[in-house]
């Protein structure tokens, strides 16, 4: 497996075609291996308040965590050994209690303010080091990977009609029907505690993350994401395609995408 590997990352928001204001936040760390994107929910501006909260939180947090730390945690992932240990010892942990930090700041924020009630947002974050990736999410925002042309989701919808389908009340194919479709069952800030979803994957030189909110992956479909990831070597030209592409489809809701690239420190980058 390689480990000298370079990391190249772009991201993107925009509003899309039929809100008048963006609830979405994201944010890039390439020197902290540390991409976060947001997608915010409740009314008058507050899901803009919460995803700018629980970014900014996760993000100051890993520039100093010893202000808030310990925090209890519970990772997902079992123990591993050598290089994998360590990575999951020193990262992950440190992830999972950036968010929940968010989630306490979020919800106390909301019962200190009657207009901010409600409010919340969903959460997805990936944490590059040592040749690994942890993956972090709450909510229905989205991680991808593309891996030798085979685009994978990477992890699984905090949603009722995600729930549905595991419990085997809707199938697959009826979820597009269904009327609650966009009700999410976990987020960060509407209860006082949350619990955070976590994975830990080996990087591969030619490796393509795609961290978005459901204004993205809501729209357009997996082939069409896939397309436009293996068309585009550019990643901001990347970036502007795949919301273009949303809102050439409707653009219902905000639209936001980080991409993460990954080659070997010797060489281009891959072709595609």
């Amino acid at each position: 497996m390689q480990r000298h590997l370079v990391v190249e990352a772009a991201g993107i928001t925009h509003p899309g075609m039929v809100r008048d204001t963006n609830e979405d936040s994201y944010a890039i760390l390439e020197s902290r291996g540390l991409f976060l994107v947001a997608d915010g929910m409740g009314g008058r501006a507050a899901g803009e308040v919460a995803s700018r909260m629980a970014i900014e939180t996760v993000r100051d947090f890993f520039n100093d965590p010893e202000s808030t730390w310990p925090i209890a945690v519970g990772v997902g992932p079992p123990t591993l050994r050598g290089a994998e240990a360590r990575y999951v010892d020193q990262g992950l942990p440190l992830l999972v209690a950036g968010i929940q930090l968010a989630n306490g700041r979020i919800f106390s924020a909301a019962r200190r303010d009657r207009e901010k009630r409600g409010m919340g947002t969903t959460f997805a974050a990936a944490l590059a080091r040592d040749g690994f990736v942890a993956i972090a999410h709450v909510g229905d925002s989205r991680v991808y990977r593309l891996r030798d042309h085979r685009l994978e989701l990477l992890t699984r919808d905090h949603s009722l009609v995600n729930e549905c389908i595991r419990l085997g009340h809707l199938l697959p194919e009826q979820a597009s029907s269904f009327p609650l479709q966009h009700v999410i069952t976990r987020a960060l800030g509407t209860d006082e505690a949350v619990e955070v979803e976590t994975r830990i994957d080996a990087i591969e030189s030619g490796d393509i993350l795609l961290l978005c909110s459901d204004g993205l992956s809501g729209v357009v479909s997996a082939q069409d994401i896939a397309s436009i990831l293996e068309t585009h070597p550019d990643l901001g030209e990347m970036t502007s395609r795949l919301v273009k592409r949303a809102n050439e489809n409707g653009g219902p809701d905000n639209v936001t995408c980080v991409v993460v690239r990954w080659r070997a420190a010797s060489g281009a980058p891959p072709g595609r």
